[in-house]
């Protein structure tokens, strides 16, 4: 599986309106692409950032193809609206992780 991270870094006095935004409008037209199973998002309470509150958002794909398709086929009409919306106010950094041995990890755990 494939976790498409992105950390937001987004100013307090615009905290509540961003995240309603991302809410209802952008993390469900990323999510409408079908390239992602699932999403989740979380606000970082430490460390704490003294430019603002940190957000991390996860959209799982299924595999590296459906995330390079998203990324080619959809991440520049979606970033170019959050850049048009929120464009040099908020800090985001991206980063593509693969998961790996989840099932080994599941197992070593449920051993005596």
């Amino acid at each position: 599986m494939i976790i498409y991270q992105v950390l937001c870094t987004v100013p307090q006095a615009i905290e509540e309106e961003w995240r309603q935004w991302m809410m209802r409008e952008h993390i469900r037209d990323v999510m409408n692409t079908e390239m992602f199973d699932s999403v989740r998002i979380a606000r970082i309470l430490k460390p704490e950032y003294p430019s603002g509150v940190r957000y991390c958002i996860q959209y799982y794909a299924p595999s590296w193809e459906r995330y390079e398709q998203y990324r080619t086929d959809f991440a520049p009409v979606l970033q170019a609206a959050h850049n048009a919306k929120y464009g040099g106010m908020i800090e985001i950094e991206r980063t593509v992780m693969e998961t790996i041995d989840s099932d080994n990890v599941e197992q070593s755990l449920q051993a005596p």
